[in-house]
C-alpha cells in the first residue's frame, strides 16, 4: 500500500457521536420504482446534513445547546477519538441562531489554537489565534459588537469547534478553555432535513464511495459556500471524516509504510526528521506526530506515557532539523514507543506551506 498524503484536515471521528440508531420506518420502506438519478444526486446533497444531524444528536443527548465539550490531553485510555491528536485539547459546542447572533470570545494563548466552525451542511469557517471575538451569524442579523471577525451562516444551527496544543501544560490549558465565552444564540429553529428511501440511500452511498478514489486533497472536501465546494467533494469530506480543516489551514501525511514502500512493524527502528524550513507559512505554524495501534486506530499504551513529539517539545538536531524515533522501547532522543505493536503514524502541519513537502519515514539499519 503506498503512502497517502491526506491534506484533509483534523479528521475527527467521534465515537459518542457516531449514529447508532436506525433509519426512520419511512427511510426503511423499499421502494418498487427504479432509484432515479435526481433521487440520488439529492440524497449526495443532504448526505452531510444527514450526518450533522445524526452527531448533533447524539451531542444534544448529553449537553446543551451552548455548552462546552473538552476532551483535554488525550491518554491511551481514552476513547472518545478516533485517531486523535496526542497534544490537542478539542473543545465543542453545538449552537442555534435563530433569535440572534452568537459571540465567541476566546482568550490568548502563546502557542497554537483556533476556532473552527461548522454549519448543517459542513460548510466551515476557520480563525487561527483569533485576536478578536467571533460573530457567528445569519444573513439577516446584524452582528452585536463592532470589533470582530464574522461568520455568517447559511442555517440556523451549526458546532463550534476549538483546538489548543498542549506542551506539558494542561492545567494552563484547560484553564484557558475555562475562559472560552459563548454570549447570544439560544434560538429553538429546526433544521428540516428530506427522507430518503433505503434503496435511495444505498444507491447514493456507492456513488459517494465511487467517487473516492478520485479524491486528491483537502482543498474541495472542507471549505465554506463561499468557496464553491461541490456537493460530491464535501460529502467525499465528510464520508473521510466530519470536522475536517480546509488544507490551508492543516495538511497531514499518514505513513503506514516506509521509504521502501515496507509495511510498518513493530520490532523494526524507524526514524524521521522533520527539516527546519520548507513547513510554514507563517510564525503562528507547528507540527506534531502522533504514532497509532493499527487494530483499532487509537494511542499505543506505554509504561512512558508518550505518544507524540512536536515543533514545540522536540530536541533540535545542530542544523535545526527535529529526528523523531519509533522503536517498541522508545528508545533515543525524541523517541516514541510502539510497544511492539502493529503501528502508523500521523504528522499534522498546521499553517503550512501550499506545496509542502513532507519528509520520509526511514527504516534504521
Amino acid at each position: 500500500m503506498k503512502n497517502y498524503i491526506l491534506t484533509l484536515g483534523i479528521l475527527i471521528f467521534l465515537s459518542s457521536c457516531q449514529s447508532t440508531g436506525t433509519e426512520s420506518s419511512t427511510e426503511q420502506e423499499s421502494s418498487e420504482n427504479k432509484v432515479s438519478a435526481a433521487r440520488i444526486t439529492e440524497f449526495i446533497h443532504w448526505y452531510p446534513a444527514r450526518e450533522q444531524a445524526k452527531m448533533r444528536d447524539q451531542w444534544l443527548s448529553k449537553y446543551q445547546p451552548g455548552e462546552w465539550q473538552f476532551s483535554g490531553k488525550v491518554t491511551s485510555d481514552d476513547r472518545t477519538v478516533v485517531t486523535p491528536q496526542a497534544d490537542v485539547n478539542y473543545g465543542y459546542s453545538w449552537f442555534n441562531i435563530s433569535n440572534q447572533p452568537l459571540v465567541i470570545s476566546m482568550p490568548n494563548y502563546d502557542k497554537y489554537y483556533s476556532l473552527s466552525v461548522f454549519d448543517m451542511n459542513h460548510f466551515m469557517e476557520v480563525y487561527v489565534k483569533p485576536k478578536k471575538p467571533v460573530v457567528i451569524r445569519l444573513p439577516h442579523q446584524k452582528s452585536p459588537i463592532k470589533e470582530a471577525h464574522e461568520i455568517v451562516l447559511q442555517t440556523y444551527q451549526g458546532v463550534a469547534l476549538t483546538r489548543q496544543v498542549i506542551v506539558d501544560n494542561a492545567e494552563e490549558v484547560m484553564a484557558l478553555a475555562n475562559e472560552i465565552k459563548m454570549e447570544g444564540a439560544g434560538g429553538d429553529f429546526p433544521f428540516i432535513i428530506p427522507m430518503f428511501t433505503e434503496e435511495e440511500i444505498k444507491a447514493g452511498m456507492e456513488e459517494i464511495q465511487a467517487y473516492m478514489p478520485r479524491v486528491k486533497g483537502g482543498s474541495q472536501l472542507f471549505g465554506s459556500a463561499y468557496e464553491g465546494v461541490g456537493d460530491m467533494d464535501r460529502a467525499a469530506g465528510v464520508l473521510i471524516g466530519q470536522l475536517g480543516t480546509q488544507a490551508r489551514y492543516a495538511n497531514y501525511r499518514l505513513y503506514n509504510v516506509d521509504n521502501n514502500g515496507d509495511p510498518l512493524n513493530g520490532t523494526a527502528a524507524y526514524q524521521i526528521t522533520v527539516p527546519k524550513e520548507g513547513m510554514f507559512k507563517n510564525k503562528d505554524g507547528y507540527w506534531s506526530l502522533t504514532v497509532y495501534n493499527a487494530e483499532d486506530k487509537y494511542l499505543i499504551a506505554n509504561d512512558k506515557e508518550v505518544y507524540n513529539a512536536s515543533f514545540y517539545s522536540a530536541m533540535r538536531n545542530a542544523d535545526g532539523s527535529v529526528t523523531v524515533r519509533i522503536n517498541p522501547e522508545g528508545i533515543g532522543e525524541n523517541a516514541i514507543p510502539n510497544a511492539g505493536k502493529n503501528w502508523y503514524c500521523v504528522l499534522r502541519v498546521y499553517e503550512p506551506l501550499e506545496n509542502i513537502e513532507f519528509p520520509e519515514l526511514m527504516k534504521e539499519e
